[in-house]
């Protein structure tokens, strides 16, 4: 065994929110997992989010998002499972009255959070507050935790940042089996995400089954549909725009089953929320849609030769924080045209051609 790797320390870090914060957090779990075995890392994270952990291999602990009983039964359970644990590191990269409990109850040599200033507390649990904007920036998400880590005295390497997640083989047959039943084995696939975790985080329904009529008119490809099972009517919308001898089907997938599409996937296109990260980390072709986050903050990683892009187009308000929306129809996400978008794809498309040339 690598001897640096033998005497790393042991870091238990708590970051609990939705599906995308944890797959944009794999680059720096990579960086760690270059100086330390998984098993010398904990994570406590939401339930639901724990698929990265799962392919990565490292121990983490998920929170039930249940009923208020089930929710303290499970803040219980992960104190008994703390009580005869060590960190030489405990990050609260979550800043909230859970973590700050959770965090009085962690037998650690060094406590560190980072949030805003304004939700730093004079009876905070930490020997190190750092603080970031995570609205503003400045820099990639990835790049302010990076420093945490850093500004707590644990080193990480410079080297790129390595977003990939590897795909559940299990997942990737079930979903070959889909493809094959829906005769989509082998044309080229854009896969659609229309959702988003507020109404006013979705691109128009109607542009997105244009994109997909683009996409069938220029590749002769298909398109699938990704969404929960309670998002009927918005996969509804979006298939009412498409031309009727236009391929669209609908999946409803667990997240593994998600990834291993976007793995089988030409292209994505999505607005900001998990799937999108998930597909980036997929080492998909990404078309990001943003308005109420700055795509220089949560974006999806950079790839090369134009693999990603994002389409931003800011109204006075944004970043906002997420607590609702006055603006209606005049909503960020609506500012952006669908004209835009296609020119967009148009360069994908041309990049990618040139790219695979270029391999060639």
């Amino acid at each position: 065994m690598n001897q640096g790797k033998a005497t790393s320390p042991r870091i238990g870090i708590y970051r609990t929110r939705y599906l995308g914060d944890l797959i944009l957090f794999v680059p720096v779990l990579r960086k760690l997992l270059e100086r330390t075995e998984p098993r010398n890392l904990f994570l406590v994270v939401n339930e639901g989010t724990e698929f990265p952990l799962e392919q990565l291999g490292i121990p983490f602990f998920s929170f039930d998002r249940g009923t208020l009983f089930r929710k303290m039964h499970s803040l219980q359970s992960l104190k008994k499972m703390l009580k005869h644990q060590f960190f030489d590191y405990w990050i609260d990269l979550t800043l909230s009255d859970r973590s700050r409990h959770v965090t009085r109850n962690v037998k650690a040599g060094m406590r560190v959070a980072c949030g805003s200033e304004n939700d730093h507390r004079s009876g905070d649990p930490y020997d190190l507050f750092v603080p970031v904007d995570y609205n503003h920036g400045p820099g990639h998400v990835v790049d302010l935790w990076e420093q945490v880590f850093r500004k707590a005295g644990i080193p990480l390497s410079t080297s790129e940042k390595d977003g990939g997640i590897p795909v559940d083989p299990d997942a990737l047959q079930s979903v070959d089996r889909f493809l094959l039943e829906k005769n989509l084995l082998g044309r080229p696939l854009l896969v659609i995400h229309p959702g988003g975790r507020h109404w006013f985080k979705r691109w128009p329904p109607d542009r997105f089954g244009r994109l997909a009529t683009w996409w069938h008119q220029n590749r002769q490809g298909a398109t699938v549909l990704v969404a929960t099972e309670a998002e009927h009517t918005l996969i509804e919308s979006v298939q009412s725009a498409v031309l009727p001898d236009d391929p669209v089907v609908p999946f409803f997938g667990t997240v593994p089953e998600l990834h291993a599409l976007f793995s089988r996937a030409d292209l994505f296109a999505g607005n900001d929320s998990g799937p999108l990260h998930l597909a980036r980390s997929a080492g998909t072709r990404v078309l990001g849609f943003y308005g109420s986050t700055l795509p220089g903050v949560w974006g999806p990683l950079p790839g090369e030769g134009g693999r990603v892009r994002t389409l931003y187009h800011p109204v006075a308000c944004s970043p906002c924080d997420h607590t609702g929306c006055t603006l209606g129809n005049q909503n960020c996400l609506r500012q952006i045209p669908l004209e835009e978008s296609l020119a967009v794809l148009e360069r994908m498309e041309k990049d990618e051609r040139a790219g695979s040339e270029e391999r060639l």
